[in-house]
């Protein structure tokens, strides 16, 4: 990968994995890559899917995207997914104190 390719690529994958630190389950990102006007030319869009393989590294899956010109450039936005992570089960304050045992008995008479 070319030097340019590559600070790209580290640079969303740095962001997507602040998000993630962040606590977020969605991450939206805009990436630009030079086009052809050639009507008879397919070819890739300069180092998106690089910076998209990036994003994917640190566990974000693609979930929907679009793309459009802007000036002599491609645009694609897109946005990532992760999976929601359960949070810690929070106890009552007494059933914390008194441990896992006493959370059945919560709220009734002591004996």
């Amino acid at each position: 990968m070319g030097f340019i390719k590559e600070a790209k690529a580290n640079n969303m994958a740095g962001d997507a994995k602040r998000a993630a630190e962040e606590g977020r389950t969605v991450f939206v990102a805009q990436f630009r890559g030079a086009v052809s006007h050639s009507p008879s030319l397919s070819r890739p869009i300069g180092g998106v899917a690089e910076m998209i393989e990036a994003v994917e590294a640190e566990d974000w899956r693609v979930d929907q995207f679009t793309a459009f010109p802007y000036k002599d450039n491609m645009t694609v936005a897109v946005m990532f997914r992760r999976a929601m992570v359960p949070r810690p089960l929070q106890l009552p304050q007494q059933a914390q104190q008194y441990g896992p045992s006493a959370s059945a008995s919560w709220g009734s008479s002591p004996q």
